[in-house]
């Protein structure tokens, strides 16, 4: 007999804790998921400021590539290289050539 008070006090104690095993529960799975979006919020940011470092990098680095096409580009310099390389020189007056279209 005590065996079934036993189990009936169980039952009635079970039925009256529920809902603050639920509640317990609830504030269990809440801090887990805090920790959670702590993390990732965490990863993403360094994430984020690998990507600020990157772009940093790669604009110095356009920067840089602009500077040089400029210098490649540069009118004295294509001059010098077709005289030197390709053996040409500037037209002088009477063999300058003005072609019109009609």
């Amino acid at each position: 007999m005590s065996e079934i008070r036993l189990s009936t006090q169980i039952r009635q104690q079970w039925q009256q804790r529920k809902l603050v095993l639920l509640l317990l529960l609830a504030c269990v799975l809440t801090a887990l998921a805090v920790v959670q979006m702590a993390h990732l919020n965490r990863q993403l940011t360094i994430q984020q400021d690998q990507n600020y470092q990157q772009r940093d990098q790669l604009d110095t680095e356009w920067r840089n590539l602009l500077l040089e096409q400029r210098a490649l580009a540069e009118h004295s310099r294509v001059e010098e290289i077709a005289r030197r390389q390709l053996n040409m020189e500037r037209p002088s007056g009477n063999r300058d050539i003005t072609v019109r279209q009609p």
